[in-house]
């Protein structure tokens, strides 16, 4: 199945069509301010804005997720594309609350690699049930300030206060044992002679 990216019309998007819009207006409105040659230096201008925005606009609108029976590919709004294979899986969720509310995620740990896709994809539920048909998907409840990336780093890299004792009771052992070493050889030294 196919789920595409769609447009909406929220405070974001209104900024774009309002820059697009004001591009058009002051373009064509520089002929009657301004003398020809200004109103045709700022008319190129205003081209080559409402250019670069409508070139925006249709990277954006060629974002798309293919499903298959494998697994699924995330091709993005820069061109590249992310495939992820339902077997390797690790982690997928569906954000409920908090500041990236309606998202989906998924999470492979073997290449780790995350790939987060925003509300703004036509039929995003029918894409979270097909990955709940190969792997369970947990209904996130973030805290105001909690990002997906924290989330993920919170469940698969453990806390730095647990290894670092660890680490630290590994390094006394090994320093206890390495100055016994030291000790035995000096006195081996001291007997042969």
């Amino acid at each position: 199945m196919i789920y595409r990216y769609r447009m909406k019309f929220d405070g974001d998007s209104f900024k774009v069509y309002l820059l697009l819009a004001a591009c058009v207006v002051v373009g064509i409105g520089a002929f009657f301010v301004l003398s020809t040659l200004w109103a045709i230096v700022l008319f190129l201008v205003c081209v080559v804005m409402a250019f670069q925005i409508l070139k925006m606009m249709a990277k954006t609108l060629r974002a798309r997720i293919i499903t298959y029976t494998d697994g699924f590919t995330v091709y993005m709004t820069d061109g590249t594309k992310q495939q992820f294979e339902w077997d390797l899986i690790s982690y997928a969720g569906f954000v409920v609350e908090g500041i990236q509310k309606g998202y989906v995620f998924v999470y492979e740990e073997s290449v780790d690699r995350f790939i987060q896709l925003p509300p703004t994809f036509e039929n995003l539920a029918g894409f979270r049930e097909e990955i709940e048909e190969h792997h369970p998907v947990e209904d996130c409840i973030m805290k105001p300030s909690e990002t997906i990336k924290e989330r993920i780093k919170s469940i698969f890299v453990p806390e730095s206060g647990d290894d670092s004792e660890a680490d630290a009771e590994k390094t006394a052992e090994v320093e206890d044992q390495t100055e016994s070493g030291t000790t035995d050889e000096s006195e081996e030294a001291e007997d042969t002679k």
